[in-house]
């Protein structure tokens, strides 16, 4: 199975994403911190927006994300898989420990 190489911006953090596989997911699996709750497209703690590469949202039917977000380059990394090397800014802050 091919995996593709996820950045966030601001943290310099990097994880491998394979192939169909959620973004949030394998962030999960790798111990990444990403803003997350519902983990299903409906909470939208996960919004992120796409600096560099491609991005496919999955169930855009289904959730909560609008035409112009999508317009704006932003993805809801819970049902998204990379499509190559990407960037990503999610757009909440985790809360400090």
């Amino acid at each position: 199975m091919s995996s593709n190489r996820v950045a966030i911006r601001a943290t310099g953090e990097a994880f491998e994403v394979g192939g169909r596989e959620f973004i949030l997911d394998a962030a999960i699996r790798q111990q990444v911190s990403i803003p997350y709750s519902c983990r299903n497209g409906t909470c939208r703690s996960c919004i992120s927006t796409v600096i560099e590469g491609d991005v496919q949202q999955h169930d855009v039917d289904d959730c909560l994300i609008s035409p112009a977000e999508l317009a704006a380059n932003q993805r809801l990394v819970c049902l998204a898989t990379a499509k190559g090397e990407v960037v990503i800014e999610p757009l909440r802050k985790l809360p400090r420990r």
